[in-house]
């Protein structure tokens, strides 16, 4: 049996549920059209337990529109985007992130896309590509 590095082995189902979400993505809002995805640069978040560094939580993510046209646009607010998914990020971490748990993805995507919708309402969701906690 392969052996795949722990890294491929935990990004898998990640991707996989990215790539779910794009052809359903196309189908909804009745515009049949296909959906745009935007990257965003790797976020780094400080976690803080009891006062005191406790580890990095590593975040990368991308913006997923329903149009094509919308996300076209979102390469010139990248930084006002990061901006806010840096803020996002830092409180959930605050809130949800040991070093030693898992990482709830979902909740993480929910909190993400309310920070990215406040920079652009068109945003549907914030596709998580990668997340991991390391001491």
């Amino acid at each position: 049996m392969p052996r795949f590095p722990r890294s491929i082995l935990r990004a898998g189902p990640l991707l996989a549920l990215a790539l779910a979400a794009s052809p359903a993505a196309g189908n909804e809002g009745g515009g049949g059209g296909a959906a745009s995805v935007v990257s965003i640069a790797e976020l780094r978040v400080p976690i803080f337990d009891g006062g005191r560094f406790a580890g990095t939580l590593r975040i990368q993510t991308a913006l997923d529109y329903a149009d094509p046209a919308q996300g076209a646009g979102a390469a010139a607010h990248a930084p006002m985007f990061r901006d806010a998914v840096l803020s996002a990020g830092l409180e959930f971490a605050r809130l949800h992130v040991s070093a030693f748990t898992p990482i709830d993805a979902a909740l993480l995507s929910r909190t993400l896309t309310d920070a990215a919708r406040t920079v652009d309402p068109h945003v549907r969701k914030v596709l998580i590509l990668d997340v991991s906690a390391r001491q």
